[in-house]
């Protein structure tokens, strides 16, 4: 790709050094929004820091089949960095909106799939917690109880499967919390395979094993439900 120009908001920004879809995976588009498969180790979304995005990789790759050079193509929602799964990006501001809108009101359904070390308390059940960020804003504590600054958090699990050692869980989130799934798996005792901010084993260089494997979505202008699924990642167990 050559030496383009990405238009952020008011300023201009140089994008030679960002890639399009090659090797991202597109599981879903139409005329108002599209879904991606992240892979672990892109961030979402930039920011000022202007490194390659998920973000900046859909708007090189809308620029490129359109032919365009002012484009619209917004991130949703987020997933962490580390982990990888279906990203839903807006075309239009009034998708994004209507998109946020859902996500806001929790009435977008999404499954994780994780692989831990350990076992959880039981085969399946709910986990309870009260997270804040630390003071430097790139981690959570997590705690049985409320206090000061912390929100609850929630989510559902069912184990999948176990080997040496490690389990695969079905992860359903309640609400929306910063490392949410990631601290409170921790805090039972089941850090994350690659997840060493949380006690986890290594693994791969900023990669965890947690995939946002499938989300469901009302289409925000057609009369349909959206049920987008990205594949588990091939370096996983079978």
């Amino acid at each position: 790709m050559g030496g383009h120009a990405l238009l952020h908001g008011d300023e201009e920004y140089n994008y030679s050094r960002m890639s399009s879809l090659e090797n991202i995976p597109l599981l879903y588009e139409d005329d108002y929004l599209l879904a991606i498969c992240k892979p672990a180790g892109l961030s979402s979304e930039s920011g000022k820091a202007l490194h390659p995005s998920a973000e900046t990789c859909v708007q090189a790759y809308v620029r490129e089949a359109t032919g365009r050079r002012r484009i619209y193509v917004r991130v949703v929602h987020r997933l962490d960095r580390v982990s990888s799964g279906v990203l839903l990006l807006a075309k239009k501001r009034e998708v994004l909106h209507r998109l946020m809108q859902q996500f806001e009101a929790r009435t977008v359904q999404k499954i994780y799939v994780a692989e831990v070390v350990g076992m959880p308390p039981a085969p399946a059940g709910e986990l309870m917690h009260y997270l804040a960020r630390t003071a430097d804003g790139r981690a959570a504590v997590v705690r049985g109880f409320p206090f000061e600054g912390s929100q609850q958090a929630r989510c559902s699990y069912r184990v999948l499967e176990q080997r040496e050692g490690r389990t695969r869980l079905e992860l359903v989130p309640h609400t929306g919390r910063f490392h949410q799934l990631r601290a409170q798996l921790a805090h039972v005792g089941c850090p994350m395979v690659g997840d060493v901010r949380y006690g986890g084993p290594a693994w791969m260089p900023n990669a965890i094993r947690l995939h946002a494997l499938r989300l469901q979505v009302q289409h925000p202008f057609e009369e349909k439900v959206l049920l987008i699924e990205a594949p588990l990642p091939k370096d996983w167990w079978p």
